[in-house]
């Protein structure tokens, strides 16, 4: 359990690390935009165009406020928003020839910022601060710039080796990699591909997650095969992979989804919790662990609503 000594020193430096980068004002760095338009323009223009889900995911947003995000960016000219040519289900946002020179003042100013906190400071100091820095980001900083994309051909192999890897590593599960080896199966066995996709988590050439939707029946999405190497645990990763999972089942004209786990998972029971599933029923004749329960949960999948704007948490 976290000590209550940690949690103040580390709030404590949130709080001074807001007042000293005047992160708090309506006006960030002076320039007119929030700090969320800064952030959300500044990922835009690094990578564009690029999938609108895969933004929120990587920023941690809810649909609703990134929604209301971009269209103020759109209406001033900085952002614009297409459908993916290869899947029409997917809407892309990429930066006008406005919006990349108003990030790159962004940039700029931030730049000019970070150097006047800089400045004042002992050589040591200055080393020892960008040092901790660093550290810190390394430790609580995403798994490097990892991509969520469809799964190529051969690529369902790996998600076959790696969940039966994993399974018999980490809970010794009799039978589990047959069981995931008629998932898969069934999955390329299917005449219509249309209403079902595979995804993996990419970061330099290295696969690091997987997640799937399969159809259940003409109203009901199937999440399967959700998976994190664990040296990209903790990072979030398996939230932005079910996010995906949940957005093109939205999209592709499904009512409800559901999946099937296990109660021993419980880091993959609380990310599905937080998408919005609900715990069904529990059974012992379909669990794939001799010793525990199986689940079964179900999310209602309706126009995605707009929600409040997330209040600052300082």
């Amino acid at each position: 359990m976290t000590d209550s000594a940690q949690i103040a020193t580390v709030r404590r430096f949130n709080r001074a690390w807001t007042e000293v980068t005047d992160l708090l004002d309506d006006s960030y760095l002076h320039t007119g935009f929030s700090l969320p338009e800064a952030r959300l323009l500044y990922e835009v223009a690094l990578r564009s165009p690029q999938p609108v889900v895969e933004l929120r995911g990587r920023l941690q947003l809810d649909p609703g406020y990134t929604t209301r995000l971009l269209d103020r960016l759109a209406e001033r000219g900085l952002l614009t928003r297409t459908t993916d040519p290869d899947d029409r289900r997917r809407q892309l946002v990429a930066v006008t020839d406005a919006g990349r020179g108003a990030a790159a003042e962004l940039s700029a100013r931030a730049d000019a910022r970070v150097a006047e906190l800089l400045e004042p400071l002992p050589v040591d100091a200055r080393r020892a601060l960008v040092s901790a820095l660093d550290s810190v980001a390394g430790l609580l900083g995403p798994v490097g710039d990892v991509v969520i994309r469809p799964a190529r051909i051969g690529e369902l192999g790996w998600v076959l080796t790696r969940h039966a890897q994993l399974y018999e590593q980490e809970y010794g599960w009799p039978g589990f990699e047959p069981a995931v080896a008629q998932i898969v199966a069934e999955f390329l066995g299917r005449p219509d591909q249309s209403r079902q996709r595979a995804w993996v988590a990419e970061r330099d050439g290295a696969l690091l997650g997987c997640v799937a939707c399969a159809e259940d029946d003409a109203r009901t999405a199937r999440l399967r095969l959700l998976l994190v190497e664990p040296a990209a645990r903790g990072h979030r990763l398996g939230v932005r992979l079910v996010d995906e999972c949940v957005a093109f089942a939205r999209a592709a004209g499904y009512e409800r989804m559901v999946l099937h786990t296990q109660d021993a998972l419980t880091t993959a029971r609380a990310i599905y919790a937080k998408a919005g599933f609900v715990l069904d029923h529990t059974s012992a004749e379909d669990s794939l662990d001799p010793h525990g329960r199986a689940e079964h949960w179900h999310l209602n999948l309706p126009e995605q609503p707009v929600l409040p704007e997330p209040a600052t948490p300082f």
